[in-house]
């Protein structure tokens, strides 16, 4: 009975790898006509395979010349360094030399200058509208005509002026997608504006 079910768990195991032989011979046929079919390919057209040995001979793979940092020069208008926004509002990397290419540190420069311009104009917006509901607030308490009007007055101005800066924070926002863009078609990686 134990000689029966050896042979039988024998033959069983024996059966159960027949169809994997069958099927590393036929993995074995697909791969080799894989191989003719990619000999047959135009040497120009064939897409170029990196093995280990890229690695030893060339210390890295790279797909071309990194650009040169360069150290942003300080501007002379602001005193600020890198490009920004300078007086009046122009985009001073607008202005790059022909001969000088911008990298890494110029367009983390860049971009650093318009977000924190960003910054101080959302803050300075903030600040004005919490004056602008004080004063109202300060308004309305007031019974006074005369102090009412000068209330007035200053709510005025600070609404004014709180519409400049909420059109600076648009117009810097613009800037940062402009850049964002200028970056993207110049083929800048995405960490350099960050």
């Amino acid at each position: 009975m134990r000689d029966e079910i050896i042979v039988t768990t024998t033959a069983a195991l024996l059966l159960s790898l027949a169809p994997c032989a069958a099927q590393a011979q036929s993995l074995v046929e697909t791969a080799r006509q894989e191989r003719t079919r990619r000999l047959r390919i135009a040497p120009e057209n064939r897409a170029r395979v990196y093995t280990n040995d890229d690695l030893r001979d060339s210390g890295g793979l790279t797909i071309g010349a990194a650009p040169q940092a360069t150290v942003p020069q300080p501007d002379a208008g602001s005193g600020r360094a890198g490009h920004g926004i300078g007086e009046g509002g122009e985009d001073a990397g607008a202005e790059a030399d022909a001969g000088e290419v911008p990298g890494e540190s110029d367009w983390r420069a860049r971009m650093r200058n318009v977000r924190e311009a960003r910054e101080r104009a959302a803050l300075m917006a903030s600040a004005l509208q919490n004056r602008a509901d004080g004063l109202w607030a300060q308004f309305t308490a007031v019974d006074d005509p005369a102090r009412r009007r000068v209330v007035e007055r200053q709510r005025t101005e600070a609404l004014a002026e709180l519409e400049r800066s909420q059109m600076e924070a648009a117009h810097l926002d613009r800037e940062i997608r402009d850049i964002q863009e200028e970056a993207r078609r110049a083929g800048v990686p995405p960490g350099w504006l960050r």
